[in-house]
């Protein structure tokens, strides 16, 4: 008789592991943790929702224990969704920082920089939201007579065109470089990212250089107005 309640517990832990699959991350459902998102010692990864999940959202989290860290404050990511994918995340090489990006068509719909420290975010910086708004204050300022002509000119391109424009921002470096501060970010923008010819096409492009410190600060080091810049998908 006192065998019995080995065999009962034997039997429900049989049935636990009856697929013998290993469990894996402990993420919300219709979540999974994307290899190209990990850190390199694996400790950290981002959430990345299917496209049925309701009220999707990125978050960074500990991957063994699917403690969440910090919603990342940008539009949602999916793993591939029309022109909408996620890259591969850079990382500092002791985890401390993490660029965050989702690809699209003409330009990111997220570029977001996150700082850790001690297994907390420090701070995270909107790269896209910062670098739009800088290059374009600076464009109108520049320009206005020709920025309010292509604003009106392309108003229904969308919520991912700022003002009509498209604006492509990139930080130096790729997902085999290590990613260290301070970090410098270039901004694209055009109003005729097609190159279409035509006598009543506004043709208004800039581009502008700057450096991410220590402390988050998006720190502009130079603008200009001339040819059509050589933003690397254009």
């Amino acid at each position: 008789m006192k065998l019995r309640p080995i065999f009962i517990f034997c039997f429900f832990a049989a049935l636990g592991t009856s697929n013998g699959a290993a469990a894996g991350p402990p993420v919300p459902a219709g979540y999974t943790i994307l290899d190209i998102t990990l850190s390199p010692d694996h400790r950290y990864g981002v959430t990345v929702p299917d496209l049925n999940t309701p009220n999707p959202q990125n978050s960074l989290v500990e991957v063994e224990t699917g403690r969440v860290l910090t919603v990342i404050q940008a539009n949602t990511g999916y793993e591939s969704a029309n022109y909408n994918s996620v890259l591969p995340s850079r990382w500092a090489k002791d985890d401390s920082l993490l660029l965050w990006e989702v690809d699209s068509k003409w330009c990111d719909t997220a570029l977001v920089l996150l700082k850790l420290q001690n297994g907390a975010v420090v701070w995270q910086l909107d790269l896209l939201k910062t670098g739009q708004q800088a290059i374009l204050a600076r464009t109108k300022l520049a320009k206005p007579k020709k920025y309010f002509a292509a604003k009106e000119e392309n108003r229904d391109s969308g919520s991912d065109y700022p003002d009509g424009f498209t604006v492509d921002i990139v930080a130096e470096g790729n997902e085999n470089k290590a990613l260290s501060l301070p970090l410098k970010v270039h901004a694209y923008l055009t109003s005729n990212p097609k190159s279409i010819v035509g006598q009543d096409i506004t043709n208004l492009d800039s581009r502008l250089d700057a450096v991410v410190d220590k402390d988050g600060k998006f720190r502009v080091t130079n603008f200009h107005l001339g040819v059509k810049p050589p933003a690397p998908r254009w």
